[in-house]
């Protein structure tokens, strides 16, 4: 299992600059992480880049909404789509569902994550870094402590609730 504070610390080096940007991730970054973690794709360009929600709705191969976006879908969004009934909780994922992570002590009331449920695996963007395999609790501390299963929807239907609601996208005060 991979010490999650320890990626904590990796993910905050230089005010996460190496995390983020390729050249940096590529010098100073990658060669860290623990071999458990497989990077899938370094995090891509600044313009083209995306979170974990855009990219596990698919929606990050959309130019249209990586730029109205600026490449964030925030949990503003998603819990939108599930109080309204667009996604649904599931008590048994299959492959392709989506995992969400929650801190439920520093933000009882926030999604701090989601990936893609591979069953032993997840496949997951990290923030504005890569694209990351990983075991579930093989995730940095900060995504939190608790976990559950939303049905997956395909990307179309994902694109079209987007239009639908995207005044729901709304960042979340800080």
């Amino acid at each position: 299992m991979v010490d999650r504070k320890k990626l904590d610390e990796i993910i905050m080096k230089n005010n996460t600059n190496d995390w983020w940007r390729p050249d940096l991730f590529l010098k100073h970054t990658k060669h860290l992480l623990p071999a458990e973690l497989e990077i899938v794709a370094n995090p891509p360009p600044e313009d083209r880049n995306y979170n974990c929600f855009l990219f596990a709705l698919g929606l990050h191969t959309h130019e249209e909404i990586l730029k109205e976006t600026n490449g964030f879908i925030y949990d503003s969004f998603i819990q939108h789509l599930l109080s309204v009934g667009h996604l649904e909780k599931t008590g048994s994922p299959t492959m392709g569902d989506f995992i969400v992570y929650q801190d439920t002590i520093n933000y009882p009331n926030s999604l701090t994550h989601t990936g893609i449920f591979q069953g032993d695996n997840v496949l997951s963007k990290w923030a504005r870094g890569p694209l990351v395999r990983h075991a579930i609790w093989d995730v940095p501390a900060e995504y939190g402590d608790s976990i559950f299963y939303i049905k997956s929807i395909d990307t179309q239907q994902a694109l079209h609730l987007y239009h639908l609601y995207k005044a729901c996208n709304r960042k979340p005060f800080t």
